[in-house]
């Protein structure tokens, strides 16, 4: 969760910092285009730095539950990133990747029965 976590952070600055490089990225473009990633980029900071303080602080109980939302959250943006309106590029498909990579790992974690420690 900590990596999640910290990948979150840093694409919600991207996202706010510079809406439009990253939606370029991902072959989204226009105006509101931009505002709508900047709004997801703001959403993800609490996010971001939920996961890393579960990860930190919370019992094995809390961390598994939260694996499992995360799971699907991250299953959720994949899929979204790849439907989203705009020219499918490189950026795009690499992004929804990393999206699918964090849900598997993170049902992977689950599967393992891995502690937080």
């Amino acid at each position: 969760m900590l990596a999640g976590g910290s990948i979150f952070i840093a694409s919600a600055i991207a996202l706010i910092a510079r809406p439009d490089l990253f939606g370029e990225f991902i072959g989204i473009t226009g105006v509101d285009a931009y505002w709508s990633l900047r709004m997801t980029g703001i959403v993800l900071i609490p996010l971001g730095y939920l996961m890393i303080v579960v990860r930190s602080v919370a019992s094995n109980s809390v961390v598994k539950s939260f694996a499992y939302l995360m799971s699907i959250v991250s299953l959720s943006l994949g899929i979204v990133t790849l439907l989203a309106p705009g020219q499918a590029n490189i950026g795009r498909i690499i992004y929804a990747i990393i999206g699918f990579l964090f849900s598997t790992l993170y049902v992977v974690a689950i599967a393992l029965g891995r502690n937080k420690n």
